[in-house]
């Protein structure tokens, strides 16, 4: 019996995370579909489910540690392995710029997908794919040259990546922010950050021949994209999708939309 690659989905109830579970369901993967509230997960794998292969469901919350660990062992006990993960759950607040938004926005648009990868890559093997659905909001040329200069550097690291994300949250704090080059954008800056992140783990994990592309799926239609945007869920969903079936590390450490490569 052929047995389905497994995929994990992020922020997978609504929007472009249900989509993504479709699509990828679709090409015969056994989803995981996860969101934080376990009535949400279960009605969203319920309109999934019952065509191909499978779609099962798992509560995740991607700011709280236990709540990752306690997914990571389940990953551990009951699937064993994952083929793919996909990065998708993530805030955008439609604030005044203040310490306490920017915190939660760079908590779950950057370090979400730190901690959730760092607690899977355990369950994964060499040919496992992990996608960050990004945003080109979050190129860099939202930050002002001396601040692109540090994230560009090839020799970046994660602790001085998570040191810069940790310094714009305190930088809003104390008004500092805009002297220092930060776009007055939370948003941007957390995604500007995954789209960096992206290009630390693929080094990283290059040795294991595990794949981390970036992908900004468009405009989408969406709860946080709003009505006026010019694409449906189907088509921003195909470029996330492209990634997580891409095979090969010459693949790796890339920004993607479309399957081409956009700038940074």
């Amino acid at each position: 019996m052929e047995q389905h690659q497994i995929a994990v989905v992020t922020g997978g109830n609504k929007g472009l995370g249900l989509e993504t579970c479709r699509q990828l369901r679709d090409l015969g993967m056994h989803v995981i579909l996860t969101a934080r509230e376990p009535a949400k997960a279960k009605k969203a794998a319920g309109m999934l489910d019952g065509t191909g292969a499978s779609v099962s469901w798992a509560v995740l919350d991607v700011t709280d540690a236990a709540s990752i660990s306690g997914f990571a062992g389940q990953i551990k006990n009951t699937w064993g392995r994952i083929d793919v993960l996909v990065n998708n759950a993530g805030i955008a607040i439609n604030s005044r710029l203040d310490e306490a938004s920017a915190r939660a926005t760079v908590d779950t648009n950057f370090f979400g997908p730190l901690r959730v990868t760092d607690a899977l890559v355990p369950s994964m093997h060499s040919g496992s794919r992990i996608v960050m659905v990004s945003s080109a909001m979050g190129q860099l040329s939202c930050l002002s040259g001396e601040l692109r200069k540090q994230v560009e550097s090839p020799t970046l690291t994660r602790e001085q990546l998570i040191n810069l994300m940790q310094d714009f949250v305190r930088s809003v704090g104390d008004n500092t922010a805009a002297r220092k080059g930060w776009s007055s954008s939370s948003y941007s800056v957390s995604k500007a950050g995954l789209n960096m992140l992206t290009r630390v783990l693929s080094k990283e994990l290059a040795p294991r021949g595990i794949v981390v592309n970036a992908v900004h799926p468009g405009w989408v239609r969406t709860d946080m994209g709003g009505p006026s945007a010019p694409l449906d869920t189907t088509t921003g969903a195909r470029s996330i999708v492209w990634a997580a079936v891409v095979s090969g590390q010459d693949t790796t450490g890339g920004f993607f939309h479309d399957g081409k490569t956009i700038p940074w």
